[in-house]
């Protein structure tokens, strides 16, 4: 995991770039940096900044003396986090505020997370009473600790159970996992330490219980920590209700600062000041603030969507309000717990309190499962003749919700995409709105069609030189798609479905969903009387995915028919062409391979599609170089790098790759160290297993080369701990041959104990440290 912690390299930077009053873009222009290289340091996806860069971070934000050191120290710090930790695992959420009022709670749960036999917490109570506020704080200071693994798995986005697997094996950094096979990984995951999986907001998906159940009896060392409005019921499960907080103060209380002792005054008091600085707690006023914290039943959630409304109301008439209006008595169903009426009809209330354009931007952001981008609320806020509404308006209702607190930024994977997003809660009631207002279908239909854009657009920028950030991007985006797919499915139009399924073919496929989207590809797939087109699209998906998975027979049935179905279109011809090639070589069968690789080479050229040809020239070179032709590799390798160096750095990754390979053959090992090391810069980017897996075959042939089995244990040590976790590994019989050479070759030169020491020492070094070794193998 990568918690943000308060000392974090990434926390400090944020935390001055925001007193200096720079956005990430400002401050990258000032540092001479990239908007993306910023946004990761601040996220802690890097965390061992390059000297240069924090000298070029500190003289933009002109930081002098102590403040300076503290930011350099922190870049500093030993790198606690090996390789297979930075590429693997979900952020732990940094919360916005401080937690007020939950010591007891803090100190009764941390007793029972010491327990060994309390392997099932779940935190229960209803929506906007801070389960997953309490969750966070007991996440972030196990993890702090250092001796057991946290794992966060953000569910309220999620609405089918299906893919409650699915989050928890991206929360764990696996590759490619399926339900059937996820007991079994996340045992390997843990890896015998002691494991934390928080699983926030189940009560959507209480149908996944089961497979929790799984998963607890599949892994000893694995504990759970569950926030739902209602319990698990499976054996074992402890229950910890959270309720409202404190209200009363010490008896007899009645100045001021005795009733800011009460946390539910406090919080309503910090949150008022957020919009209005100089309110004071007084005398006068202190009673009636109380007196709205107790209307309000001292639901956190619901003091925080009330307080905002200090800046146009005085405390009076907000209690007046409160007080008489029917809504906080009528809304909602009666059979619900008392509080969680007190909850929606306090968000009712915020939204009738809204203007009319207000009340329909609200409704519309209901049909957003997850994060949204401006865009994606533009569409849904559009008419149904409109293709989206216009950004004047939409930044104005964003802005307006936010002020009520009935919207919120989010996390952002794209420092220059800002992402937004409603508590679970809020957004329930928004959806209830929608469907009552009758315009549920035409939010979801301008949904589907934004979403069927945005993938074809996706698809372009995923082969492009920006493919890091179009990765980022459909990975903010995914809880839409999943919606907008399902919902197209439902309403039997499987054809618009499969162009996004296609559309994120390259997703599905380095960022570790093959599983997943081989699901979307084949469900549509199976859909009666499915149109030729459609099926061509999800056949794109679906072949691709099926080679990756290893079912060549299955890829290669699916390709046959997909170039039936594909003659008019050159563009899915020559798709097929190339894949057909890489399934033949799978297979073994190096001159049907040969045949569909020059066909795919002349094909993209004719279509003028540099990437593809680059792409299709260096799948060539691997085969002359399984053919042991490592002359006619390096020629196909020199034609295609220039194409690839202007394409994504995935499809660079491979031809760095095969070229190390070639340099490894030549007994190059400069060369090939040079390579990888470039390599290594792109993985760090696309945070993708495989070609981890891949590129450190050759760097252990490069050290063996050099004469240094030492390093060559230590690099294969930290190989196999990113495959073990995640099950990245490598199929190609060229690169297992020669690792398991290599590997040999090492054992019996160093001998039981040396190998040991150094394999396990490779286990737990960062990428920071393979870096390291390299230069200095440079040298």
């Amino acid at each position: 995991m990568k918690p943000g912690v308060a000392g974090s390299f990434g926390a400090q930077l944020k935390r001055l770039r925001e007193a200096a009053g720079f956005t990430q873009e400002e401050l990258a222009t000032i540092a001479g940096l990239s908007v993306h290289a910023v946004s990761a340091l601040e996220r802690g996806e890097r965390r061992r900044p390059h000297v240069e860069t924090v000298r070029a971070l500190s003289a933009a934000l002109d930081l002098t003396g102590a403040t300076r050191d503290a930011l350099v120290g922190s870049a500093r710090a030993p790198a606690h986090h090996a390789a297979v930790d930075e590429l693997t695992g979900v952020a732990l959420p940094v919360p916005f505020t401080v937690l007020l009022g939950r010591d007891t709670a803090v100190q009764t749960l941390r007793q029972w997370l010491a327990d060994p036999a309390a392997r099932l917490i779940t935190l229960i109570g209803p929506g906007g009473v801070g389960k997953t506020r309490l969750a966070l704080e007991l996440a972030r200071a196990i993890a702090e600790e250092g001796a057991t693994r946290v794992v966060f798995v953000p569910l309220a986005a999620i609405r089918d159970p299906a893919f409650v697997e699915s989050a928890i094996a991206e929360a764990f950094g696996l590759v490619d996992a399926t339900a059937r096979d996820l007991p079994r990984r996340a045992r390997v995951a843990c890896d015998s330490r002691s494991t934390l999986l928080v699983l926030d907001n189940f009560e959507h998906v209480l149908d996944a219980a089961p497979a929790v159940a799984t998963l607890l009896t599949s892994v000893p060392v694995l504990r759970l920590l569950v926030t739902s409005r209602a319990p698990l019921h499976l054996r074992g499960e402890r229950e910890y209700i959270v309720g409202p907080l404190e209200l009363e103060a010490a008896p007899g209380a009645v100045s001021p600062a005795d009733l800011a002792r009460a946390p539910a005054v406090r919080l309503f008091v910090e949150r008022v000041r957020d919009v209005q600085p100089d309110f004071r707690l007084t005398s006068a006023n202190g009673p009636t603030v109380t007196a709205i914290c107790r209307r309000l039943d001292a639901l956190p959630l619901a003091l925080e969507l009330a307080a905002p409304w200090i800046k146009m109301l005085t405390v009076e008439d907000l209690l007046r309000r409160l007080t008489h209006d029917v809504l906080l008595s009528a809304v909602g169903p009666r059979d619900l717990p008392q509080r969680q009426q007190t909850m929606n009809a306090t968000v009712a209330w915020s939204y009738h309190l809204l203007s009319a354009d207000e009340q329909r931007a609200f409704r519309r952001f209901g049909a957003l499962t997850g994060r949204f981008s401006i865009d994606a609320a533009a569409a849904v806020l559009a008419d149904r003749d409109a293709s989206s509404s216009r950004s004047d308006h939409v930044l104005s209702a964003v802005a307006n919700l936010i002020d009520r607190s009935l919207l919120l930024r989010s996390e952002t994977s794209v420092a220059t995409r800002p992402m937004y997003e409603m508590l679970e809660t809020v957004r329930a009631y928004a959806a209830l709105e929608l469907t009552a207002a009758g315009e549920r279908d035409d939010a979801l239909e301008a949904l589907a069609r934004y979403c069927t854009g945005e993938a074809n657009t996706a698809a372009e920028g995923l082969v492009g030189p920006a493919q890091a950030e179009w990765l980022d991007r459909v990975r903010d985006d995914l809880e839409n798609y999943r919606g907008a797919m399902r919902w197209l499915i439902t309403r039997g139009r499987p054809a618009e479905a499969s162009d996004i399924a296609r559309g994120l073919k390259y997703f599905w496929l380095i960022r570790g969903y093959a599983a997943e989207g081989l699901q979307w590809c084949e469900e549509i797939l199976n859909v009666p009387s499915l149109p030729p087109a459609a099926e061509l699209r999800a056949l794109e998906g679906a072949a691709v995915l099926w080679y990756t998975q290893g079912e060549l027979e299955r890829a290669r049935t699916g390709l046959n028919r997909a170039l039936e179905l594909a003659r008019p279109d050159m563009t899915a011809v020559v798709w097929a062409e190339d894949l057909c090639a890489r399934v033949e070589h799978a297979l073994g069968n190096l001159k049907a391979a040969r045949d569909w690789f020059t066909l795919a080479v002349e094909g993209f050229r004719s279509l003028e599609m540099p990437w593809g040809s680059g792409n299709a020239l260096s799948g060539m070179a691997s085969l002359a170089l399984a053919t042991g032709d490592a002359g006619e590799a390096e020629r196909l390798l020199d034609e295609a790098m220039p194409m690839l160096r202007q394409a994504g750095p995935w499809f660079l990754t491979w031809a760095l790759y095969v070229r190390a390979i070639v340099a490894v053959r030549r007994g190059n090992a400069d060369e090939a160290i040079a390579l990888v090391r470039e390599s290594l810069t792109c993985i760090r980017d696309l945070q993708d297993k495989y070609a981890f897996a891949y590129t450190l075959v050759p760097l252990v042939a490069a050290a063996v080369l050099k004469g240094d089995d030492r390093w060559a244990a230590r690099i294969l040590g930290a190989r196999d701990a990113v495959s073990e976790r995640t099950g990245a590994t490598v199929v190609l019989k060229v690169v297992q041959d020669l690792r398991d050479e290599a590997e040999r070759g090492v054992r019996a030169r160093l001998g039981r104990e040396q190998w040991d020491r150094a394999y396990a020492a490779g286990r737990g070094a960062s990428i920071d440290a393979l870096m390291k070794d390299i230069d200095r193998g440079m040298k």
